[in-house]
């Protein structure tokens, strides 16, 4: 018989998991097809995993019109990490005569050789690997290549098509938007919402919502609204703390509508450094002046929150995570429509390093034209996302 297991943490499984799932169904039609739901994942961080009885469960869900396909809770069982030597040696012990098949997807099968007892795996089981991207067929066949080489592993390429989503994208949406924009089962999705997996409470934030409402213009709070969400987003993409985002984007332009007179009187008392060149150019003067308002009107003391609405405007050079996901989300918030925000968009929700680039180019491009200074912070920040750019095109040649 041939046997094949399909593990992950599935959290949440999504289409792209269905898909492969029903490609090996149809075209190697296994005696057996399992789906194996991780309990603790041996290569990824387990704080955002959902309890063990909800994945079983959308896992059951997603691939119920499948037939013949099982979902098992055998590695949740087991204390500890979920090796997977240690469920193969279990299978290999039920079915010594049997064929044992392992799915990877190209992401996991250029690491295969640092996996734990990756030459035993190699001795139990015939790797089933699928590609991710679509775009990543010849890297693929060169990782199939090596690990054969280096450990002796069978390798069989599944020309199944890619679906270009992840569990990480799925749960970034489900967070932002409350639905996973059609990446994931009907099934599994209800199922999501009746139990409220994946949720973000936005209600706690309630206070700062109704004094940006009686505070900013009807245009101005929408764009604040969607900053937020937009910020909520990348925060789920890029393993950021979510409620940082949240409020960040929420009160990044929280002075952008007081005198610049008042504005300035803030950016005197601001503990962050201010240069000449910001000094100058009012414009600027609200994000400075929104964290010295936030920390002395409502008491907001973490100082990363305060940082990211302190250079909401300006960029600088290193900036951590929480800095790069509201300057951005700024520029590509929902109501944003000049040309090449939705290149722009698709290219930081892809990669945020990469985003800031493309953010950093237009916003230099933007005072040129406009012939407005520069502050050194900003010059800083479009030097070292530029060189990001650059180094990606020397690894491409």
């Amino acid at each position: 018989m041939k046997i094949v297991i399909f593990g992950g943490t599935f959290n949440p499984i999504h289409n792209g998991h269905v898909r492969v799932v029903s490609h090996i169904h149809d075209k190697l039609k296994p005696d057996r097809l399992i789906l194996m739901p991780d309990h603790i994942p041996p290569h990824k961080p387990a704080d955002s995993l959902l309890p063990d009885i909800h994945r079983l469960n959308m896992c059951r869900l997603a691939v119920s019109e499948i037939p013949g396909v099982e979902v098992s809770d055998y590695e949740m069982g087991i204390e500890g990490k979920s090796y997977t030597v240690n469920t193969l040696e279990h299978f290999k012990s039920l079915y010594p005569s049997d064929e044992l098949y392992f799915v990877v997807g190209s992401d996991m099968l250029k690491s295969f050789p640092r996996w734990y007892r990756s030459d035993r795996i190699s001795e139990l089981a015939t790797l089933l690997c699928f590609s991710r991207t679509g775009d990543d067929g010849e890297e693929l066949e060169k990782s199939a290549q090596r690990v054969k080489d280096e450990l002796g592993t069978r390798c069989i390429l599944l020309g199944c098509e890619p679906a270009q989503v992840s569990s990480t994208a799925v749960r970034a949406m489900l967070y932002s938007k409350s639905n996973s924009g059609g990446m994931i089962p009907v099934k599994v999705e209800e199922y999501i919402h009746k139990n409220n997996l994946y949720n973000f409470d936005k209600s706690r934030y309630n206070r700062y919502v109704q004094y940006l409402r009686e505070n900013l213009s009807e245009k101005r709070f929408t764009h604040s609204m969607n900053v937020a969400d937009e910020a909520l987003l990348l925060a789920g993409l890029n393993d950021c703390d979510l409620d940082k985002a949240y409020f960040a984007g929420l009160v990044h332009d929280i002075c952008k509508e007081i005198p610049f007179d008042k504005q300035l009187e803030l950016v005197k008392r601001s503990e962050f450094p201010v240069d000449t060149v910001e000094l100058n150019a009012p414009k600027t003067y609200h994000g400075i002046a929104g964290a010295v308002y936030l920390k002395e009107s409502f008491g907001v003391t973490d100082t990363e929150v305060l940082s990211a609405v302190r250079y909401h405007t300006v960029a600088k050079g290193g900036m951590t995570t929480l800095e790069k996901i509201v300057y951005i989300a700024d520029l590509i918030s929902a109501e944003r429509e000049y040309p090449g925000v939705d290149e722009m968009r698709e290219c930081a929700r892809r990669d945020l390093n990469l985003g800031m680039y493309e953010a950093m180019k237009f916003s230099v491009s933007y005072s040129c034209a406009h012939v407005r200074t520069i502050p050194a912070c900003t010059l800083a920040a479009y030097n070292e996302y530029t060189s990001y750019r650059l180094s990606l095109e020397k690894s491409d040649k």
